[in-house]
């Protein structure tokens, strides 16, 4: 089935250069990394906070939205990076279009699923590419960083080569259909700062992420709405850190949320044991292992010091993200170096 299309570009900065992207050659699949992150918050983000990176296109269970257009240049792969030069003989961000799937949280994966496949499928069509030899996932290109779209994916027990299937699939059904609507929009973002009575998924994400932070809402938790209970945390939060105690939200205290929730995620909050762990195993180093795994989005359900049958299968969800470990459910130095790259992304 087609769906719409909406365009709700940022302005121009540092995520938004305004350079012609050359012939398009191919697709970067991406996943936001950001559970529960819907497109348009990530769209706010962007906007509001500038920084220098960027995606043409995010995608959640409710929309398609182009924050970048087309035919512009998006920063959503590193230049440092040459894997895409080997392959494709240009960098990504002079050639590729972007496109992000947000996921987790309230997002209904199988409809945010649905909407990226088909619109891999639309890009395929428009600049007449191969599915199987056109899209590339992040994870291919800069594999020592990243992880997505198989991190979002592997998740709901979809595979690489699952996901190109379906695009084949959806691709072939396209031909001959409408090729969906595409509308501009105005006025569903919002602007900083966010002060009480603003809601909306921006605010769900700042709350998100100020519990993560370690600034509780205890009354409300996130329900979307900036009210007292989040002003005081926000308070807390500008005191805590050294920025303007003012209680509003705006572009300092956003990046400096974001840049203390992603840097959160230390080796010394969650140690990595030194040993060979598997299935039988128990004590106090399966419980670091248990906690870390829980932490990077592989949850093993207990946190109970004991190796079974759920925390091998973490493990192994782990595992299959990458090439180079054996998809075997055990703990060894391999599998310790790529849970410890990813406790530090």
């Amino acid at each position: 089935m087609p769906y719409e299309i909406k365009r709700d570009y940022i302005n121009f900065g540092n995520s938004r250069s305004g350079q012609d992207l050359a012939d398009v050659q191919f697709i970067v699949s991406h996943d936001t990394g950001n559970p529960g992150s819907s497109a348009y918050a990530n769209r706010n983000y962007f906007e509001n906070v500038d920084p220098v990176a960027s995606a043409h296109t995010f995608i959640d269970d409710n929309n398609i939205l182009e924050i970048i257009p087309l035919d512009e240049k998006a920063w959503h792969v590193r230049y440092n990076v040459g894997t895409d030069n080997r392959i494709y003989g240009e960098d990504a961000n002079d050639a590729a279009i972007g496109v992000e799937l947000a996921y987790g949280g309230s997002i209904n994966f199988d409809e945010a699923y649905k909407r990226y496949v088909w619109y891999h499928a639309y890009l395929v069509d428009k600049y007449d590419l191969d599915p199987s030899e056109d899209i590339i996932a992040h994870s291919t290109l800069d594999p020592s960083r990243r992880t997505d779209p198989q991190n979002a994916l592997n998740r709901h027990g979809i595979s690489w080569s699952d996901f190109i299937n379906d695009v084949e699939r959806a691709y072939d059904q396209l031909q001959g259909n409408e090729e969906g609507s595409e509308s501009v929009v105005r006025g569903s973002s919002v602007n900083l700062p966010l002060d009480i009575g603003d809601g909306g998924s921006l605010v769900r994400e700042v709350q998100q992420d100020l519990i993560k932070a370690g600034f509780s809402l205890p009354i409300y938790g996130v329900d979307g709405q900036y009210g007292p209970e989040t002003q005081r945390a926000v308070l807390k939060f500008q005191r805590e850190y050294g920025l303007l105690v003012d209680g509003l939200v705006g572009p300092q205290t956003l990046n400096k949320l974001k840049e203390v929730v992603s840097s959160s995620k230390r080796i010394d909050d969650f140690p990595l044991p030194d040993v060979t762990l598997r299935r039988g195993d128990n004590g106090s180093e399966v419980k670091q292992l248990q906690r870390a795994l829980k932490e990077i989005n592989f949850d093993p359900k207990l946190i109970d010091g004991i190796y079974g049958p759920l925390t091998e299968d973490a493990v192994r969800r782990f595992q299959s993200m990458y090439a180079a470990l054996a998809n075997d459910g055990i703990y060894g130095p391999n599998t310790r170096r790529y849970i410890q790259m990813e406790l530090d992304d």
